[in-house]
C-alpha cells in the first residue's frame, strides 16, 4: 500500500493547500488509470464544485477540476 498527497489548487493565487492523504490499496499495477485515483480523492476529501484537486502519486502529478454536467455532479 502506498500513500499519495491530495491538494486543493488555487490557480488565481498559484498556491496548493494540502487536504490529506489517500492510500492506494489496489494490488495490481494501476498503470495509466490515475483518473480513478483522482475521483476517489475528490469523494473522500469532500471537494466542492468548481475546485481543482491535485495528487502526487509515484512521481506523477495529476490535476482535475470538479464541475457540473446536466445538473449532476461529475468529475
Amino acid at each position: 500500500m502506498e500513500t499519495c498527497m491530495v491538494y486543493l489548487v488555487n490557480k488565481q493565487r498559484t498556491s496548493k493547500i494540502p487536504v490529506g492523504t489517500l492510500t492506494e490499496r489496489r494490488g495490481a499495477e494501476r498503470g495509466n488509470n490515475i483518473v480513478g485515483l483522482l475521483k476517489l480523492a475528490a469523494m473522500r476529501h469532500n471537494v466542492s464544485l468548481g475546485q481543482t484537486i491535485q495528487i502526487k502519486f509515484r512521481g506523477i502529478v495529476a490535476e482535475m477540476e470538479i464541475r457540473v454536467v446536466k445538473g449532476s455532479r461529475t468529475i
